[in-house]
């Protein structure tokens, strides 16, 4: 019996389709058992629900990268241990929260909390808080809570001028100290804090990176932004061009917030300071706040090119609502809270 040509195509493609499927599902199972899960890196107490221009909006994650099941593979399948260094990490813009970056974190710049069997070691034991402002309005939006966790970034030497300090000496309070300066971070951890302590800058974009930091004016050291890459530094203070690798104006080594957030295992912030003199916005800009979870916030605005205007109008779109203004001898901060914890709290 002669058969047609579409009677045979029929035939071969009802025998091949079969016979197919069972090889792709044999190499589907055959890749899945020669990996392994990787523990969760997330920490999420409840993150806010993403807006719309959240999930367009990029910012460097694995998932964006990989797809949202990403973790679920070997660690070694997206970087070799071998080739986990910083210089990788700042020269291919690891996403933010890539293995690589969390354990580059973990093992090189983060120092665990002091016991809490070990006495302070301060100048001024006697200022019950040496904050500006800042904790006293927190607080209050709060309403006095106990056992917080904190964010500082600007934690200068952990006591002068200190947002966090009574937080965590008198209401239990344990966080996490961020500084720049490295001959201030030196004095920080000498005051055995209860909190980790981080001897490196926030990013301000949303992978590592390493940047020219100016510590000459102490508390007031800030990154020295680079406009054009073609011209040399320029220091405004001396009207000079800026001298790399001195005592005082160093290469430092930057991280997102949120790899930050991931190598302690934390999520949820209570609160979060940030002074930096001027890098505020791009900072605040790169955080996947639909990720965390963060309910007060104060930022310094009277140095940022975008005013005090421009940081209302970034967090007022990442749901959060300004409060008000702290205006005292060393402090320009703008006061926010998170909206659905703010609708809570006035229940």
């Amino acid at each position: 019996m002669r058969l047609s040509t579409w009677t045979k195509r029929t035939y071969v493609c009802s025998f091949c389709l079969p016979l197919l499927f069972s090889v792709c599902m044999f190499a589907l199972h055959y890749v899945k058992s020669r990996t392994s899960a990787i523990p969760s890196i997330v920490i999420n107490t409840n993150p806010l629900p993403a807006s719309p221009m959240e999930i367009l909006k990029k910012y460097n994650l694995m998932e964006e990268t990989f797809g949202s099941d990403w973790a679920e593979e070997s660690v070694s399948i997206y970087l070799s241990p071998l080739d986990c260094t910083i210089e990788y990490a700042n020269k291919y813009q690891l996403q933010q929260d890539h293995p690589c970056v969390i354990r580059l974190i973990r093992e090189n710049y983060l120092r665990l909390p002091a016991p809490k069997s070990l006495p302070y070691n301060f100048n001024h034991s006697e200022t019950v808080d040496p904050s500006d402002g800042q904790s006293k309005e927190i607080l209050r939006l709060l309403q006095n809570q106990t056992n917080g966790f904190f964010i500082e970034c600007g934690g200068f030497d952990g006591e002068f001028l200190s947002n966090t300090l009574y937080m965590e000496r008198s209401l239990g309070w344990s966080g996490l100290l961020i500084e720049a300066d490295k001959k201030v971070f030196k004095q920080l951890i000498a005051r055995n804090r209860k909190a980790f302590t981080s001897p490196a800058c926030l990013s301000t974009k949303p992978f590592p990176m390493e940047v020219v930091y100016n510590g000459t004016l102490g508390a007031y050291g800030a990154i020295i932004e680079e406009k054009d890459t073609k011209q040399p530094k320029w220091n405004s203070s001396t009207d000079r061009p800026i001298q790399e690798n001195t005592e005082t104006i160093y290469k430092m080594q930057c991280f997102p917030l949120y790899s930050l957030l991931l190598s302690i295992g934390r999520t949820h912030v209570d609160y979060f300071g940030l002074d930096v003199e001027g890098s505020e916005y791009k900072i605040l800009e790169t955080i996947p706040w639909h990720k965390i979870n963060v309910k007060t916030v104060t930022a310094e605005w009277n140095h940022v090119p975008e005013g005090e205007e421009g940081l209302t109008r970034l967090m007022e779109n990442n749901k959060f609502k300004k409060t008000g203004l702290i205006s005292n001898p060393y402090t320009r901060d703008v006061v926010y809270i998170q909206n659905s914890f703010n609708v809570y709290r006035e229940k």
